[in-house]
């Protein structure tokens, strides 16, 4: 049977304290650690590993600093978009700066790192740095990564964000979408070379980037088939990692038609002729809504196209695969605007005498 350190209380000087306790040699050994429960247990963890790890051949944990874990756990994340990774950087170097600073210990070593330095660290997050519950949770996604990885590869026994409860988000915000009249008026003041672009992006639901990327090989104009394909290649990944097809409205079909000849690659390009650059589309619409003053970027005219389909009656999962979301919950924010659809679903069960 292997030997167990034990946590026990003590008042001291009129305050409740925590110790441990173990026996070597027939003799019982306490020693106070302070007024954390927290930390009496970190003490008794490290107390176990010492005194009885090599000699009841209790398997030792590799020594990990949080930075070379997630050098460690990025580096195998091949597939993520430059995008996500920088995102991911910036998340660790928060924990990673807030570890330095009030826990030197588990920042240089992950077994010291407890559920309440992480609990410590979202409430940092929150009531000293103002950060928003949606952006805390994010980087609470992010750690619990982290730790998963670390258990996976034996670096810990047991993830410390096991039992870290995230904040409670409010209901997600409407999907704000552009009008009928709103559209006609943004087609009116957008630069001609830029029209098309921005119809596309409303008749297709797509991503900028994946306009931006869509090449002739990925294009079908056979009658009655009509339809592109979102898929990722060697210098361009979907944010999903996964393909879709998406059919073609009548309107996009002569609009795809018309850029045939333009460029051999690519099907939209910049007025130079040239690959797309990201911030074109942006800084061009942005300059076409203050013409028709309004409001909005590029990505409302994806939330327009789902909005207006979800208006006509487009079931929500429908809208998902056109979207291309993995999780139905995503697609969710545009449910308000079918309660008509709702109506007519449920009259459909049959009806018996009263």
């Amino acid at each position: 049977m292997v030997p167990k350190v034990s946590l026990f209380q003590r008042t001291i000087g009129g305050k409740r304290k925590w110790g441990i306790r173990y026996r070597i040699g027939g003799n019982d050994t306490k020693e106070i650690i302070g007024t954390s429960k927290r930390q009496a247990e970190i003490a008794a963890a490290a107390k176990t590993s010492e005194l009885f790890g090599e000699k009841f051949d209790i398997p030792q944990q590799n020594k990990i600093s949080l930075k070379n874990l997630y050098n460690e756990f990025i580096d195998g994340k091949r597939n993520l978009r430059e995008s996500s990774v920088n995102r991911y950087n910036n998340l660790f170097k928060s924990f990673s700066d807030f570890m330095s600073k009030n826990f030197r210990g588990g920042w240089n070593d992950i077994l010291k790192i407890q559920k309440h330095h992480i609990e410590a660290y979202a409430n940092q997050l929150r009531q000293v740095e103002g950060k928003a519950p949606k952006t805390i949770n994010g980087a609470l996604d992010l750690i619990k990564s982290l730790f998963s990885y670390a258990v996976k590869n034996d670096y810990i026994r047991k993830s410390p964000t096991m039992d870290v409860v995230k904040f409670a988000l409010k209901d997600e915000k409407e999907a704000l979408y552009f009008t009928k009249d709103e559209l006609a008026k943004i087609w009116e003041n957008t630069n001609p070379h830029w029209l098309n672009f921005f119809k596309m992006l409303y008749y297709t639901g797509m991503r900028k980037n994946e306009l931006i990327n869509l090449t002739w090989k990925n294009v079908n104009l056979k009658n009655n088939e009509e339809s592109i394909t979102v898929i990722s290649s060697e210098d361009f990944r979907t944010k999903t990692g996964r393909k879709r097809t998406i059919p073609l409205h009548r309107d996009a079909i002569d609009i795809i038609k018309g850029q045939r000849g333009i460029h051999k690659k690519y099907v939209f390009v910049s007025q130079e002729g040239k690959k797309i650059h990201p911030d074109k589309p942006y800084r061009n619409l942005k300059v076409a809504l203050k013409r028709a003053g309004l409001e909005g970027d590029v990505h409302k005219l994806r939330h327009t196209m789902a909005s207006h389909a979800i208006l006509k009656g487009v079931s929500i999962y429908e809208v998902k695969e056109l979207l291309g979301h993995q999780d139905i919950q995503t697609t969710m924010i545009y449910a308000h605007l079918s309660p008509n659809t709702l109506r007519k679903a449920i009259n459909k069960l049959e009806s018996f005498p009263r």
